[in-house]
């Protein structure tokens, strides 16, 4: 698959089959990922893979996370939610928490954010290129204490996002996006 159909079939993939997502794919993705431009080289990207029981305990993690967003997290409709969020976490092969540096300096730290997106970009297409589902998190679960403690973040560093990888569960098609000839100026 080339880079286009690769950026053309990427989806948000939700539920994968339980089947474990080999190391040395793993790797490759994220050598792929370190190819993102960046300004000045600094690389401020790091990364976390997340299986077995660090990837358990992103789950009751996010399950604990999930409670905190309803008055009442016993009540039947929010139980549910809250279940699901765990229940989808665990059944996620391998999870790369995507760290960034934050340089003191502003400028800098807006490049080194943007090249770690890009990062994140390019480990996207790299997963769907090689048959992967993917998903991205990022919110309010990325500043829980307990998370940063369990992909080890260290001091000086952000959680960008949560990336969810495994073998898609489901077959699913691209989602329509609004052609990029209505969304650009041509200027001369």
């Amino acid at each position: 698959m080339d880079a286009y159909d690769a950026i053309a079939r990427r989806i948000s993939t939700r539920t994968f089959q339980d089947r474990p997502v080999p190391r040395a794919l793993v790797e490759r993705l994220l050598e792929a990922a370190v190819r993102a431009p960046n300004h000045k080289l600094t690389e401020p990207w790091r990364f976390a893979v997340l299986t077995g029981a660090s990837r358990d305990r992103l789950a009751d993690l996010r399950r604990a996370h999930s409670a905190t967003r309803f008055p009442d997290p016993a009540a039947p409709e929010a139980a549910k939610v809250i279940e699901k969020t765990w229940r989808e976490a665990r059944e996620t092969p391998a999870v790369v928490a995507v760290l960034c540096a934050l340089a003191d300096d502003a400028v800098r730290r807006e490049e080194d954010v943007a090249s770690a997106w890009m990062a994140v970009q390019n480990l996207l297409t790299a997963a769907t290129a090689e048959g992967l589902g993917s998903y991205v998190r990022t919110g309010g679960i990325l500043q829980d204490l307990g998370v940063a403690a369990l992909v080890r973040l260290p001091a000086a560093h952000t959680i960008l996002a949560l990336v969810s990888l495994g073998y898609a569960a489901t077959d699913e098609a691209p989602r329509r996006r609004t052609p990029a000839a209505q969304k650009t100026l041509w200027l001369e």
